[in-house]
């Protein structure tokens, strides 16, 4: 392991890695650098809003601009960076009006979902999926630590549940685990208790069959959460 290397840098202020020899590149070059890179911003090496020094990358990851740039171009289609003029590539960050739209279209479209995976569940009778839900209406104390993942388990079930491609599809085009890298750092206990309350409620209504109640639990979620990011503190540009 070599001295830390900085990958990235802020117009105020940089952030240091430490990468391990195997971050240099063999083979399918430009598919490696997009893993990598992906994943980077993914487990929050790069964070939201900071800038992808291309010099430094193409130091540590001993590749030429060519690959770089081409991983940057997917990195941009899939929607991970923006690539701004006269700054360069710029890890994706939502502003407080876009996270705001976004939750007011969640609002009506995971509802349905809610609805739509509660009448599914009645018919269907899945065990896997019965046995979560109970978990999560008995307010079972988990880990604050894994709130984040238990959150994604607990939304992607229901749009699973909910049997329904073209609203799945929906969601996915929100970019929601953006949001989700974006506020991670912020969330704070009573952010957590009073999401994990909500979770309990809706559940308790899906194994209840109620699908009109956890429609509507899921609405009145989506909007407390809305409130509580909006005062979270840092993170809009």
């Amino acid at each position: 392991m070599g001295e830390p290397v900085n990958l990235f840098s802020l117009e105020s202020a940089s952030m240091s890695a430490t990468p391990s020899s195997s971050s240099k590149l063999h083979g399918n070059t430009v598919e490696q650098l997009f893993n990598q890179l992906k994943k980077s911003i993914q487990n929050g090496t790069f964070a939201p809003g900071q800038r992808l020094v291309a010099t430094d990358l193409v130091k540590d990851y001993g590749v030429s601009r060519g690959p770089l740039r081409e991983a940057f171009r997917r990195l941009g289609a899939e929607g991970f960076i923006d690539v701004v003029p006269n700054k360069g590539a710029i890890v994706k960050k939502f502003s407080r009006k876009q996270i705001h739209d976004l939750f007011l279209i969640r609002q009506v479209i995971e509802g349905l979902a809610a609805r739509l995976a509660t009448e599914n569940l009645e018919t269907l009778g899945l065990e896997a999926e019965h046995q979560m839900l109970e978990q999560i209406a008995s307010g079972a104390p988990e880990e604050i630590a894994n709130f984040s993942e238990e959150n994604s388990k607990f939304h992607s079930t229901i749009l699973r549940l909910c049997d329904n491609q073209k609203l799945q599809s929906l969601v996915e085009q929100m970019q929601l685990p953006f949001v989700k890298f974006q506020i991670r750092g912020s969330l704070d206990r009573d952010y957590i208790t009073s999401s994990k309350k909500e979770h309990s409620q809706i559940a308790t209504a899906m194994l209840a069959h109620d699908a009109k109640l956890a429609e509507r639990l899921m609405q009145k979620h989506l909007v407390n959460a809305a409130e509580r990011v909006m005062k979270l503190p840092d993170i809009f540009p």
